[in-house]
C-alpha cells in the first residue's frame, strides 16, 4: 500500500478460538441473564433484580479484563478476538441504553413524578447510533475494499468505557448519596460527546482507508499494464 500502508491494521479471515475467544463469548452469554433482569427493574420491590444485574455486570466487565489480559499473556490475539471483543461491547452497550430508555428503574424515593427514572432518549439513540454507523462503516469498507479493516481508537475506547460506567451508574442511582445524585447525568452527557467524536473519527479513518486502498489498486493496475 505505499508508505502509508504501516499505518493500517489489516487481519486476515482466519479464525481461532482460544481461551480469550472463549471467555468473550461467555460474556455474550452473559447479556440474556442481564436483560432478563434490566427488563423487569421497572416494577416494584424489585431491588434484588438490580442488584443482580450490577453482579453480571461486574462478572461481564472482569471477564473483559481478562480475556484482554490472556491473550497478551499467551499471545493469543486472533480475528475472531479482534471482531467478538468490541461486538460484545456493542451489544451490551446497545442492549443496556435501550431498556433503561425504554423500560427504566421503579424510583422508590418518589423524586420522580411517573415513579420511574429512565435514560434520556436522546443519550440513548446516539449510543445506537454510534455502533449502527461504525458497522455499517465496516461493512462498507470490507465490500469496498475486499478487506477485513480493524483498528482500534483511543476515542472510541475511552468513549465504551464512559458508557459502560454510564450504564453501571444508572443502576446504582437510587443507591447513591444525595452529593452523588448528579453523577449518571454527567456520565450520560461525556459518553453522548465521546460518542460523536468518535463516530467523526472512524469516518474520518475508513475513508482514509479506502482512499489509501484505492490508491493502491490503481498504482497495481499501472505496474500491470507497463509489465504488458
Amino acid at each position: 500500500m505505499g508508505q502509508g500502508s504501516k499505518r493500517w491494521t489489516v487481519v486476515n479471515s482466519s479464525l481461532h478460538l482460544g481461551w480469550p475467544n472463549r471467555i468473550t463469548i461467555g460474556r455474550l452469554l452473559l447479556i440474556w441473564p442481564f436483560a432478563l433482569c434490566l427488563l423487569y427493574l421497572d416494577e416494584p420491590e424489585q431491588t434484588w433484580l438490580r442488584w443482580l444485574a450490577v453482579a453480571i455486570f461486574g462478572v461481564m466487565a472482569f471477564s473483559d479484563a481478562l480475556d484482554g489480559y490472556l491473550a497478551r499473556r499467551l499471545n493469543d490475539e486472533s480475528v475472531l478476538g479482534k471482531f467478538l471483543d468490541p461486538l460484545a461491547d456493542k451489544v451490551l452497550i446497545t442492549v443496556a441504553v435501550l431498556i433503561l430508555c425504554v423500560v427504566g428503574i421503579h424510583d422508590t424515593s418518589g423524586e420522580t413524578g411517573e415513579g420511574i427514572r429512565r435514560l434520556p432518549t436522546w443519550v440513548a439513540a446516539v449510543a445506537v447510533g454510534k455502533d449502527i454507523v461504525v458497522s455499517v462503516g465496516f461493512a462498507v469498507v470490507r465490500l469496498a475494499t475486499g478487506r477485513i479493516f480493524i483498528q482500534p481508537r483511543l476515542l472510541g475506547k475511552c468513549c465504551t468505557v464512559v458508557q459502560l460506567v454510564m450504564v453501571l451508574s444508572v443502576l446504582v442511582w437510587l443507591d447513591l448519596p444525595v452529593w452523588l445524585s448528579w453523577l449518571p447525568q454527567v456520565f450520560w452527557y461525556a459518553a453522548t460527546a465521546l460518542a460523536v467524536g468518535a463516530v467523526c473519527d472512524y469516518v474520518r479513518l475508513g475513508s482514509r482507508f479506502m482512499a489509501a486502498a484505492a490508491q493502491t489498486s490503481r498504482d497495481q493496475d499501472g505496474e500491470a499494464i507497463d509489465e504488458r
